[in-house]
């Protein structure tokens, strides 16, 4: 249970008004969802302050409130504090900082109970939340509630705390999502976490704007791989996709495992929805009928060697659970009746393996591309970049046989510099409207994918 006798530990922390006897601390940093005896964290940036919505939440019924220090607060805590006794005022250096030491020393207290408990990292620049989710699953049907994993993509410097926040005494298994997009931050995340095992899922280009090269995105999240190293004393298991150009250099261990199509100490081969690969001393056969890209059955081969690498006397069933596995709704790639839609997010390398595998999807079923239609919208955070990448991306499908292409946002004329006779372009997603009802009448399937700020899913309620 997370509580406040952790507090003497914490050097953020500088006083304490209230009660003296230990509490639980239920973390809660919204004061929209906030509920009757939780804790209120009064997170502040540069466009908001939380310590707005201490008097709001000491109304519903704040059992503790922490915030960050500042001048001109001491004397309204004190008043608070005089008004209402019951409740614990936490007064720190940093609101954030106190949090993430908090789960920093609930989660090592947490590990430390049995030592067969398991801390489990993952990261990458595409596909972290789809591989989290399949790990979480594998394992979870082998050890029926005793994973907790991040909810949705809680998997940054706030959401990470939040989710180490939700381990009892019941979880055997955390399994972590990290995220990044400057330097420095998958290391900060590792050090609240602590990982022992993990996955790196690949390296693209995704926030090339803030890390400027591949390489330093590499070194960004081969971090992981360090702490885990670190925190393992070496014998931690961690998997990689050698089939990735940069991901093959990790320096090897004894924990770390390799797979690929062509690549790795596991090689897996793949043909329709049938995976085969050999490890532990046996042949593991996986069919799921559920996943139609071949990305994602190459992803749930992945997620399938770590377990069985943790867990090897479960190989057997691990392998059944992979065959049962089907994907979440998660707002992100998903399938709406014939259309293939990802409007959560785009980079050049997330955008060119989605656009192979829905190629390939329609070659299996023997559909023609000229009965499909593309719509591709701005990848952002890609900054000098841009205008290549942008173009990269335009040529790709050129070279696939694409002919109907619609290029939208601000990046839509650096798509045409490398298709030159889009059907159309647009600056913006409602001049597109018009065009997009004869789309959803006219063809047989459409992919559209794009980054956030587009917001393209709202394409799906026009008809």
């Amino acid at each position: 249970m997370l509580s406040s006798r952790f507090f003497p530990q914490v050097s953020s922390i500088l006083k304490v008004y209230g009660p003296a006897n230990d509490i639980e601390l239920k973390i809660n940093t919204d004061s929209r969802s906030f509920k009757s005896g939780e804790t209120f964290v009064a997170l502040h940036g540069d466009n908001f302050d939380g310590f707005s919505y201490v008097e709001q939440v000491i109304t519903l019924g704040a059992k503790a409130i922490i915030y960050s220090r500042k001048d001109g607060r001491d004397l309204i805590i004190q008043s608070f504090s005089k008004k209402h006794p019951n409740i614990l005022f936490v007064e720190a250096t940093d609101s954030l900082k106190c949090i993430q030491e908090l789960a920093s020393l609930y989660i090592i207290e947490w590990r430390s109970k049995k030592a067969d408990r398991k801390i489990i990292g993952i990261t990458g620049s595409n596909g972290k939340t789809t591989h989290k989710e399949m790990i979480f699953s594998l394992l979870n049907s082998i050890f029926p509630d005793q994973v907790l994993a991040t909810k949705g993509n809680l998997n940054n410097h706030i959401g990470v705390p939040l989710t180490i926040f939700g381990l009892e005494d019941h979880h055997e298994i955390a399994v972590i999502e990290m995220g990044m997009n400057h330097v420095g931050e998958i290391n900060e995340l590792c050090a609240i976490a602590h990982p022992e095992h993990g996955m790196i899922t690949n390296i693209g280009s995704a926030h090339i704007e803030f890390m400027q090269s591949m390489e330093n995105i590499l070194k960004e999240k081969t971090c992981l791989y360090q702490a885990v190293l670190k925190n393992s004393l070496g014998r931690g298991m961690f998997v990689v996709n050698a089939d990735d150009e940069y991901l093959i250099r990790l320096e090897k261990s004894p924990g770390l495992t390799t797979y690929g199509e062509k690549n790795g100490d596991i090689r897996i081969n793949i043909t329709d929805h049938k995976i085969t690969f050999n490890i532990n001393g046996l042949e593991a056969w996986i069919t799921n009928n559920n996943i139609l890209e071949h990305h994602n059955l190459k992803n749930l081969a992945g997620t399938a060697i770590l377990a069985m690498k943790l867990f090897p006397e479960k190989a057997k069933k691990i392998a059944l659970a992979a065959c049962d596995y089907q994907q979440p709704s998660m707002n992100r790639s998903q399938w709406v009746d014939n259309i293939f839609l990802d409007a959560y997010n785009a980079n050049p390398s997330s955008m060119r393996v989605s656009i192979n595998s829905f190629v390939n999807v329609m070659k299996s079923k023997g559909i023609s591309l000229d009965d499909c239609y593309f719509v591709l919208g701005d990848m952002n955070e890609l900054g000098v970049f841009a205008e290549e990448l942008h173009r990269e991306i335009a040529e790709h499908l050129k070279s696939l046989g694409i002919k109907n292409v619609s290029f939208i946002g601000r990046y839509r004329d650096f798509y045409r510099k490398g298709f030159e006779d889009p059907k159309s372009s647009y600056l913006t997603k409602e001049e597109f409207h018009q065009e997009w009802r004869h789309i959803r009448k006219s063809y047989k399937f459409v992919f559209v994918k794009a980054s956030r700020s587009l917001q393209l899913e709202s394409l799906m309620s026009i008809v």
